[in-house]
């Protein structure tokens, strides 16, 4: 097995190989349209400085379009990737160069890209360490892709295990066999990896990571178990440890994933090892997914015979056998709740006449309310014909709520309780423009409007808006409008400025901003006086709305200030925002990231220490264990490891005097 050798440390900011126009790229990236003006209307073959003069009045992305973005608008265009890479700036940020390089490549590797990917690597930044390709293209299964890296770029490639994870939950079976042969795995990653392994039941890496590397079993059961992965439960109890099992097995969570799937062959293996569980937990989850065969082993061999939400769950789930099983053994059952009640709400009719005619079970009015609730007219008939304890208001409220409006006209012709005032604003607020209609025509309750179109807008429901604004007075607020720009409900916010009067306030511009709806935002821009407040360019960068943000920032004259980084860095991966931000707000220069935060990309971190190290001040990075190059990066840059939480590792400086 080859082995990792030590890694090369890469400055901060490495040199750019750019080409000159006669390097091997495909001559000089012009716009095809430039192409074509120039040969068809100026007769021009564009030798000379006229194509890339028209080319230049013509370019509308380089400005704003980054590689990635490039890459992934175009649909993996290695051309547009060359004409961006003709018309970067000069003075673009190392770090986030390096940042999109990381981001681009990881696109390609996932794509299978490997054309694109050899121009990013040899040609536009050689040299870099390339943190995505490897992870990317093992998740995706292009093993030619890592063939290619492995043997033309080892040293920049991030190998050491974790890869491993996405090859496995993806089952490409090929890649795993092929990162088991070639890679050295690192201890660190140990644990990700067996609990992926586990998850997707392929028992082979288990065993490996079990008998090389003495990885523990204790998580891997529980996660095979959740995953109903039954041959890895059933190796793990053969060959772990009794000791590193105990507490792994002491949780239901095997138990009851074994009963609700009824593998009664795993319940027969974890009782004869002497796992027991408890059996209550057992039979009601055996009960709720239907297992017959386990309540009889349960009943029949363990002695099982109380039980608890698991006669509910019979009555729920409409497993008739059961409840005649448990009723013919005279199960306890230890639960308040009535099964009637329970059966009637989900529907199941059969086990409703079966429990009426054959238990002492009683029901309430919640039986009928719940049967009308959710639609089942059929079950609220009988329940009306064979029992006498009737329904209350909330049958209709919950129907007309839930807009099933043949149940409410039946319990409107059949019934006397009537609904709540309320009723018709909670069908409207849920968009159910008929039975607003007839309600609003055929009860009588006096029915409360106030505040419903307000809560109708921000749903998204224009024509319950619409029937509201004819039929009622009471109207809206500018709450109306701010929910629907929040929502990015532009037409809504169009009729609302086009048919009411109360318009919007400041909270709409914000609001859409900070969802980064641009296109309400220009049109509130265009169209409303309101304006917004520092909120809006605030929001729109903590929440990554870089369009939103550079949009603000031409058309607005509100600045951002120092929390759209501290957001922003709570929030996001995304390099590309705060340089932009730094570059533009002398606002944003001088920020503190607060006692801890989580990153993952080292060039996040370096760019931090360079152009801002007061962020990072007394503030520990959380970063996950298996990410050894960011890590390492730590280690060798006066940051401590100073403890260890869950899956993350936390690291704070002990040397001020960093090396950048």
């Amino acid at each position: 097995m080859r082995q990792n050798k030590k890694l090369k440390s890469f400055p901060a900011d490495p040199p750019v190989h750019r080409h000159e126009l006669t390097s091997e790229w495909s001559g000089f990236p012009v716009l095809t349209i430039a192409c074509f003006v120039c040969r068809e209307c100026l007769h021009e073959s564009g030798g000379d400085g006229v194509l890339r003069l028209i080319d230049s009045f013509l370019d509308t992305m380089s400005g704003t379009l980054t590689l990635s973005k490039g890459y992934t608008c175009s649909g993996g265009s290695l051309r547009l990737l060359q004409y961006l890479a003709v018309h970067e700036s000069k003075t673009m940020d190392m770090f986030l160069r390096r940042w999109e390089v990381n981001v681009v490549t990881g696109q390609m590797a996932a794509r299978g890209d490997l054309q694109s990917l050899k121009w990013i690597t040899e040609s536009y930044l050689p040299g870099e360490f390339l943190t995505e390709v490897v992870a990317q293209a093992s998740a995706n299964g292009h093993v030619d892709i890592l063939q290619w890296m492995w043997e033309n770029h080892h040293e920049v490639g991030y190998w050491g295990g974790i890869e491993l994870c996405g090859a496995i939950r993806n089952r490409h079976f090929r890649m795993v066999e092929w990162l088991q042969t070639h890679v050295a795995f690192r201890l660190e990653c140990a644990q990700h990896v067996i609990k992926q392994a586990a998850a997707s039941g392929n028992l082979k890496v288990v065993k490996w990571l079990y008998e090389s590397f003495g990885v523990a079993l204790d998580d891997a059961a529980k996660i095979a178990a959740l995953n109903c992965e039954w041959k890895v439960i059933r190796w793990i109890l053969g060959h772990g440890k009794r000791a590193d099992l105990n507490a792994a097995l002491r949780c239901d969570d095997i138990y009851v994933s074994a009963a609700k799937s009824g593998n009664i062959d795993t319940l027969e293996l974890l009782s004869d090892h002497g796992f027991p569980g408890d059996p209550m937990v057992i039979l009601d989850n055996a009960i709720s997914g239907g297992h017959l065969h386990i309540v009889k082993w349960l009943h029949e061999k363990k002695g099982a015979s109380n039980v608890g939400n698991g006669y509910i769950e019979a009555a729920r789930n409409g497993h008739l056998e059961i409840l005649k099983y448990l009723h013919e053994k005279q199960f306890d059952v230890c639960s308040s709740v009535s099964a009637i009640d329970t059966a009637a709400a989900a529907g199941c009719l059969e086990v409703v006449q079966w429990l009426h005619s054959n238990t002492p079970t009683k029901c309430t009015n919640q039986a009928m309310d719940g049967a009308a609730s959710e639609g089942h007219l059929h079950i609220v008939q009988w329940l009306h014909r064979n029992r006498t304890e009737g329904c209350s208001r909330l049958a209709m409220h919950f129907a007309a709520e839930n807009g099933y409006l043949h149940v409410v006209k039946w319990l409107h012709a059949n019934r006397s309780e009537g609904c709540f005032a309320l009723t018709i604003a909670r069908a409207a607020e849920h968009g159910h423009l008929e039975v607003v209609a007839w309600l609003y025509e055929n009860r009588g309750e006096g029915f409360d409007f106030s505040g419903v179109m307000d809560r109708v807008a921000l749903n998204g429901h224009l024509r319950v808006l619409q029937w509201l604004h004819v039929n009622r007075a009471e109207g809206c607020t500018t709450a109306a409008m701010d929910a629907a720009a929040y929502n990015g409900d532009l037409e809504i916010v169009k009729w609302l400025h086009e048919n009411r009067i109360e318009g919007c306030s400041k909270r709409a511009m914000d609001g859409a901003a900070m969802r980064g709806h641009l296109g309400v935002v220009k049109w509130l821009h265009a169209n409303r006086y309101e304006g917004c407040s520092a909120d809006a360019i605030d929001r729109a960068a903590g929440n990554n709305h870089i369009a939103v943000v550079r949009w603000l920032h031409r058309h607005r004259s509100q600045r951002c200030t120092h929390r759209a980084m501290v957001w922003l860095f709570k929030r996001s991966r995304c390099l590309e925002t705060a340089v932009y931000l730094f570059s533009e707000f002398p606002e944003c220069r001088t920020f503190h990231l607060g006692p801890e935060c989580e990153f993952a990309w080292l060039e996040v971190i370096q760019w931090l220490l360079e152009r801002a190290p007061g962020a990072l001040e007394a503030c520990s990075l959380r970063v996950r264990s298996w990410n050894w190059h960011l890590c390492n990066y730590l280690k060798n840059n006066g940051w401590k490891q100073t403890r260890k939480e869950g899956v993350f590792i936390i690291w704070d400086q002990c040397d001020m005097r960093i090396a950048h």
